[in-house]
């Protein structure tokens, strides 16, 4: 994958909102600035792993894209988790930036995947932080109390090295594949993200995700349009 300057790596943007006072807030609430930076990494992974609610829906608004926002909301898909614990490292002095994978998912129902047209959950977010020297990947997606609940191996950081989903469940079945990473990013790449969804879940139902309220193929498309106009 490409390796940005981790420099660049630190600032706030209108996405990654680090410098916002409820984003400095929770970073105080934490108190994790007198560790060492490994260890501020750990606890904002958790924090974040846990305290924020996973939420299936990806929404079109570029404001449910701000960290900010994920914060004061308490909850979030896997894009929304990665930009708020990004947000938090960057304001506790950790290079973060977002990584981009297409994954697929083996313990998704029948149900899930008609619904979804696919069983691979493309452009999924999670996070690299720049730790001794190499970009280190983790995904903070799965809380501790959902992976006991559906026998998930939790997603445990150290700080050393990547922290990925597994590859089989606690029992042993098939779970994760990361089919592809697309690269570590500065910055939310709105319209990247909203036209992957747009054209790799075209075959998703859309009457079924209207009656759902979740956002559909022409939905993701419309947000890339309209947010490449301003």
């Amino acid at each position: 994958m490409n390796a940005p300057d981790p420099l660049r790596c630190l600032g706030a943007t209108s996405f990654i909102d680090a410098d916002d006072e409820c984003i400095r807030t929770q970073l105080a609430e934490l108190k994790v600035c007198d560790r060492d930076e490994r260890e501020r990494a750990v606890s904002l992974f958790e924090f974040v792993r846990d305290s924020i609610a996973y939420d299936f829906a990806a929404p079109t608004d570029t404001d449910a894209y701000r960290a900010s926002t994920i914060l004061a909301g308490g909850k979030g898909h896997c894009v929304r988790k990665a930009i708020l614990l990004t947000a938090l490292a960057r304001a506790a002095n950790i290079p973060t930036a977002l990584v981009f994978s297409d994954m697929r998912d083996y313990t998704l129902s029948d149900a899930i995947v008609q619904l979804l047209g696919t069983d691979i959950l493309h452009h999924h977010g999670l996070v690299a932080f720049h730790l001794d020297g190499q970009w280190i990947k983790a995904d903070p997606t799965t809380t501790r109390e959902t992976a006991a609940k559906k026998g998930f191996r939790l997603v445990e950081f150290d700080g050393t090295s990547d922290a990925l989903g597994g590859d089989t469940t606690e029992a042993g079945d098939r779970h994760l594949d990361y089919v592809t990473f697309h690269g570590v990013y500065e910055d939310m790449p709105f319209v990247e993200v909203m036209q992957s969804l747009a054209d790799n879940y075209m075959k998703a139902d859309s009457d079924k995700f209207g009656d759902l309220g979740l956002s559909t193929s022409n939905d993701f498309a419309a947000a890339a349009k309209a947010y490449k106009k301003t």
